[in-house]
C-alpha cells in the first residue's frame, strides 16, 4: 500500500535532482571565485555543461547521488556550529582568517576520498596477470604512460595558450 511516506518513487527522478545540484553548483562557485569574471552567461553555460557531462556518466552521476547527502549533512553541521558559537557572543570572523581556507580544504579532500571509495567500489577491473605490487610494473604500464602524456600535453597546452602573446 503507498502511502505519503514512500519516497521510492523519487529515485525515478535522481537524474534530475543530480543534474539540478551540479549545475548549480557549478554556477556557484565560479560566481564565488569570479574565475570567469563577471559575465554570468559564461558561468551559466559552464554549469549546464558540466551538469550534462555528469549525467551522461552513470558513475560520476553515482557518485553525486551518495556524495551530496554527506556533504549536505556537514554543511548543516557547520551552519548549527556557527548558530551555537554566535549565541555565546559575538564571533568576528575576521580574528580567524584561515578558517574559512581549512574548513574548504576540509571539505575538499573528504569529497575527493568519498569519491575514491565510491569508484573504487563500482569500477571493474580486469585481470591480466600482472603483479602490480611492484612500482616499475605501475609506472612502465601503457595505460599509465599514456595518462602522463595526455596530463603533460595538458599542461603544455593551457600554459601556452594561458602565456601572454606578443
Amino acid at each position: 500500500m503507498a502511502t505519503f511516506l514512500d519516497v521510492t518513487v523519487l529515485e525515478n527522478f535522481s537524474v534530475i535532482f543530480v543534474f539540478i545540484f551540479v549545475w548549480l553548483v557549478v554556477y556557484a562557485i565560479l560566481l564565488y571565485t569570479n574565475v570567469l569574471g563577471q559575465n554570468q552567461l559564461i558561468s551559466i553555460l559552464l554549469g549546464l555543461m558540466i551538469a550534462f557531462f555528469v549525467i551522461i556518466s552513470p558513475l560520476a552521476t553515482l557518485i553525486v547521488k551518495q556524495i551530496a547527502p554527506v556533504f549536505a549533512v556537514v554543511l548543516v553541521f557547520i551552519v548549527i556550529i556557527s548558530v551555537a558559537s554566535g549565541m555565546f557572543g559575538k564571533v568576528d570572523v575576521d580574528s580567524l582568517p584561515g578558517l574559512k581556507g581549512v574548513v574548504i580544504v576540509i571539505l575538499v579532500i573528504a569529497l575527493i576520498v568519498g569519491s575514491l571509495a565510491i569508484v573504487r567500489e563500482n569500477i571493474e577491473v580486469p585481470e591480466r596477470g600482472e603483479d602490480f605490487s611492484k612500482v616499475s610494473t605501475v609506472i612502465f604500464h601503457p595505460n599509465f604512460l599514456g595518462m602522463i602524456l595526455i596530463l603533460a600535453i595538458a599542461v603544455f597546452t593551457i600554459g601556452l595558450l594561458a602565456s601572454k602573446q606578443m
